[in-house]
């Protein structure tokens, strides 16, 4: 381990020496205690979150009830180490993991019921794209490297959204909440067996206005209205944060197989701070996701060998309608056609804006399957295989860029030519190959020895392939002490965007890139001193190689190349205590200190700081106050950022509940930032005072449940 982590350990030990010292639970005070969370994305098949070979947590349903989250971003911000922030590329959510944090936050592996949501032109999960919570049975995250079981992607993290079913929604379920900035949403959830058939069914539609308190004071046109001249700047104005979401789900279960249908829609999405980083209220995103899941599961398919199969097809496509910057805008415009402050060809007047329509329409398919072998005593072999085709089409009309104007036009109306099929679209249409195969062996070396050994080949057809080996080394030191020693390695293969994109000086692709990799080495406790005490302390450290940014070539001219690398290192503290029969508290801290290794500066835009407090009172019959309190700290600038650290920020919110209305109803009212504070995520240098967060916002929800 690195020597910055030798005071963190000593910290450790004296947090553990305490409880040590007292006197240990016996064995069958242990075995009472046994009723805990299981996982089953550490090894690909159900265990005990303690014994898990990974640092790992488990968020239920019920977990999500109590604290009134309305959607993904507010559960993960409860996982110790895990920061949600947002990108310039519409206020799409990032969840940087031990302060690995980039622009498109490709490097979290993003499972709904074990199947990838990766998208391929910028390797992420594409735009606006959290979850609402209604549907969602738990959330199992990963904090560390998973590419040996999951290959592409899970890289500083895994998180597994795993969807009601018919036992869990038994019956049927009416939701209703009335928010602030116009915000409504209604959802129908059934479930009900049908013969040896579980059928389950939810339906949910959200749309909001957006908070127009989220000013921003300058954008990019700014910066072009004090150079030459003009007042087209938009600014100051709100983030544009409006839109509409619908989600469909059919979840039907019959002896080993289920199928999954699920369809989500966004309307009218409002652009945030603009594609170009230019206010743009009239503009708008559409899109539409499609993913179906077939799964047949048997653990005794044959003698000691079990089988577990999943067949998916994911359909995504999305349109947007939007000036990249406003009418009356004067802008630098180089021989090319694209803005080129460096070397214009010209200087161009767009009286209708500079106006740009890109899409992108997907395709993926994948097959995975497993085979458990258990015939060896102490051991547990998992063979897997499996094969994927990705394959992406773009489309796209706009009024500037090669094969549109040059830079010797004086002035260019709002007449858009359509690009599509050409060399002058934006990305051409590609596809992506690969397969997998991956071994595991569980092995119990003692009654309180275990050890995971795996390790996963992947072969792309754009890149080559790669090997990802782990090991976990898990230690049941007492009847309530876990001590865990886990090693792992994993990749992120470069986005489509980053391998092919063409006629965009900001960013231009380059087919010899390799895929990212990262090494973590990680020491973990689990600790359970009494019935009502849990607590958790992890250390990790980690190395990343050949990060993919995008670097100036000349003239302006970003191209991506493997010119990054960065380390970290840092410690994640957890506690449960259930202090009553009606008062709980949740808390964790996490430090991380993540580095540049060329210049070993602080990495931009992380937290070095974060601890979330959660307390449960539950204060009268059917009466529950949930309150919560997250601290990030400060966050620093990138390189050449003259700007000052980002501010950190602390906030409150409070969840009422009455949980007996009409029979199994509940009534709920929740105050969000609660102290109203200025709360603000980074921003790039076209938004100087950065992206502002919601203001106060209050709301009251309704369940019934039939």
């Amino acid at each position: 381990m690195p020597k910055h982590l030798f005071p963190l350990i000593l910290g450790s030990a004296l947090l553990f020496a305490a409880p040590l010292a007292a006197q240990p639970l016996d064995e069958d005070d242990a075995l009472m205690m046994m009723d805990e969370e299981m996982i089953s994305i550490a090894t690909g098949g159900l265990q005990p979150l303690s014994r898990a070979p990974a640092v790992a947590t488990v968020i239920t349903a019920r977990d999500i009830e109590a604290m009134g989250a309305r959607n993904l971003d507010e559960v993960l911000e409860s996982v110790p180490g895990l920061h949600v922030s947002y990108s310039s590329m519409r206020l799409t959510p990032i969840y940087a993991i031990r302060g690995i944090r980039t622009d498109t936050n490709p490097q979290v592996l993003i499972l709904v019921n074990g199947v990838p949501l990766t998208q391929l032109f910028q390797g992420d999960r594409g735009s606006l794209s959290t979850l609402p919570v209604t549907d969602i049975a738990r959330v199992e995250v990963i904090r560390g490297p998973g590419s040996a079981i999951y290959g592409a992607d899970a890289f500083s993290g895994v998180i597994n959204v795993i969807t009601k079913g018919a036992k869990d929604i038994d019956g049927t379920e009416v939701r209703g909440e009335i928010a602030s900035f116009g915000t409504r949403r209604t959802a129908l959830l059934h479930g009900q067996q049908l013969g040896e058939t579980e059928l389950a069914f939810y339906l949910e539609y959200r749309q909001t206005e957006g908070d127009d308190g989220r000013v921003i004071e300058e954008d990019a046109q700014t910066l072009f209205d004090r150079a030459l001249g003009t007042t087209a700047s938009l600014a100051p104005g709100s983030l544009d944060t409006r839109g509409k979401r619908l989600d469909v789900r059919l979840n039907a279960k019959r002896d080993h197989w289920r199928l999954r249908l699920w369809n989500w829609r966004l309307q009218d999405m409002g652009v945030g701070p603009g594609l170009a980083q230019a206010l743009d209220p009239g503009g708008r995103g559409d899109g539409s996701n499609y993913l179906t899941d077939a799964t047949y599961d048997n653990p005794d398919f044959a003698r000691d060998l079990g089988l577990r199969a999943t067949l998916s097809y994911m359909d995504i496509s999305g349109d947007s309608r939007q000036r990249l910057f406003p009418a009356g805008t004067r802008l630098p415009i180089g021989n090319d056609g694209n803005i080129n402050p460096a070397s214009p060809a010209g200087i161009v007047d767009f009286p209708y804006g500079l106006i740009g329509n890109p899409a992108i329409d997907e395709q993926h398919w994948r097959l995975d399957s497993s085979l458990f072998y258990t015939a060896l005593q102490r051991h547990r072999l998992r063979l897997g295989m499996g094969a994927s085709l990705g394959r992406l089409q773009a489309s796209e009309t706009k009024n500037f860029g090669p094969g549109v104007i040059d830079g010797s036009q004086p002035a260019v109306d709002g007449t858009l030519t359509d690009v599509t099929g050409t060399p002058n679209v934006f990305i051409g249409d590609h596809e992506r190959r690969a397969y997998y195969l991956s071994l595991q062996d569980e092995w119990q070396l003692a009654p309180d020895w275990d050890l995971t050994a795996g390790v996963r080949y992947d072969n792309y057809s754009d890149f080559g392939s790669t090997v990802n080996p782990r090991l976990a080394l898990v230690w049941q030191s007492l009847y309530n002490l876990t001590t865990k020693l886990l090693y792992g390695r994993a990749f992120r293969p470069p986005s489509f965007q980053e391998l092919f994109n063409q006629n965009n000086p900001v960013a231009i692709g380059n087919r010899n890139l390799e895929p990212e990799t990262i090494e973590t080495v990680e020491l973990a406790f689990d600790y359970q001193p009494t019935f009502d005490v849990h607590t958790t302390v992890n250390l990790f450290s980690y190395e990343i190689k050949d990060l993919i940014e995008f670097v100036d070539a000349g003239s302006g001219t970003a191209v991506a190349g493997n010119v990054g690398r960065q380390k970290g290192q840092g410690l994640e503290w957890e506690l449960a205590w259930d202090i009553s029969r009606s008062v709980d508290i949740r808390s964790n801290y996490a430090f991380q200190d993540a580095r540049d290794t060329a210049t070993d500066e602080a990495v931009a835009g992380v937290p070095r700081h974060q601890f979330f407090l959660r307390g449960d009172w539950r204060f009268a019959p059917q009466w529950t106050l949930d309150g919560r309190f997250n601290w990030i700290s400060s966050r620093q600038r990138s390189a050449g950022d003259a700007r000052s650290a980002v501010a950190g920020y602390r906030t409150v919110d409070l969840f009422l509940r009455h949980t007996a209305i009409f029979g199994k109803g509940e009534l709920g009212f929740m105050v969000r930032n609660l102290l109203d504070q200025d709360r603000r995520e980074p921003g790039p240098q076209a938004i100087p005072n950065d992206y502002p967060l919601e203001g106060r916002s209050y709301s009251a929800t309704i369940k019934l449940h039939f």
